[in-house]
């Protein structure tokens, strides 16, 4: 197996271990290159609850429902297909990797941390979205957060690649899924604040944290984790009380420290796929 090879330097080699491998990342429903879903929307997160219901589970079924029998609320056939279209591309809901099955599942038994873990999904798969996180991160909480830094971290990702309309429309979008997720407050004046994850949410941040080459006390430390504004003392302790619903196990003896997320989730949420990545 391959490893993926990211700069140091690059705002993109953060989300990444040592151990991380291209196929395995691929296979689980990484995006690690190309453009996403934030070129043209935000992480959807009202769409998402329209459409995703317990009774709509196979791509085909959320298909229809969004497209036939317009669940989103689109006023035209053609805004509908569109939409579902970016919604699919941001969140696999038609090919379903094992990414996407366990969100979908989580959708259903954990209402709660819903915002949160659409937007860890997004991180996974929009490479552009990623590139602003380090904006939300370095931004202190009660600090006014303003579009144009959002606009100067794209540009220095993608130096002379877009217009500056493009760059404006991203970091636009970009920064409404950061409201949408709970990290910024404000429509116009958009102010940083804390978010609070729920169990599910960091036994989440900690299986795309595995996945993404970490192990062990480096999971706690990941970007994964800083995303969810915990500390690795606070995401131990939150990966505990996900130990107690099945998604997660820790193990301690002395200064080591095991986490498996893989197989307890795999049986919990009877995701099996998750076994063999």
């Amino acid at each position: 197996m391959s490893e993926i090879s990211l700069s140091v330097e690059t705002s993109q080699s953060a989300w990444f271990g040592s151990r991380a491998e291209k196929p395995l990342l691929s296979a689980f429903g990484f995006r690690l290159s190309g453009g996403g879903a934030h070129q043209s929307k935000t992480m959807m997160r009202q769409e998402l609850e329209s459409l995703v219901t317990p009774d709509r589970v196979t791509g085909d079924e959320l298909r229809f429902a969004a497209i036939e029998e317009n669940a989103l609320g689109k006023s035209t056939a053609n805004t509908r297909r569109l939409t579902f279209r970016h919604m699919a591309s941001l969140y696999g809901l038609v090919e379903q990797p094992p990414l996407t099955k366990v969100f979908l599942k989580l959708w259903q038994s954990d209402s709660i941390g819903r915002d949160l873990q659409a937007l860890l999904v997004s991180l996974a798969r929009d490479p552009m979205l990623r590139e602003t996180a380090s904006v939300v991160l370095e931004c202190a909480i009660g600090e006014r957060m303003r579009r144009l830094r959002f606009e100067e971290a794209l540009s220095s990702a993608h130096p002379g690649r877009f217009s500056e309309k493009t760059i404006r429309s991203v970091a636009q979008n970009c920064a409404a899924t950061w409201t949408q997720s709970g990290h910024l407050q404000g429509s116009v004046k958009k102010v940083r604040r804390r978010v609070s994850p729920t169990p599910a949410t960091v036994a989440l941040a900690a299986l795309l944290a595995t996945v993404a080459g970490f192990g062990g006390p480096a999971i706690l430390s990941s970007i994964w984790m800083r995303i969810l504004d915990l500390s690795p003392d606070q995401a131990l302790d939150q990966l505990r009380r996900a130990e107690a619903i099945g998604l997660a196990r820790v193990r301690s003896a002395g200064d080591v420290t095991e986490i498996s997320i893989r197989q307890p989730m795999a049986a919990t949420l009877g995701v099996r796929e998750l076994e063999h990545v």
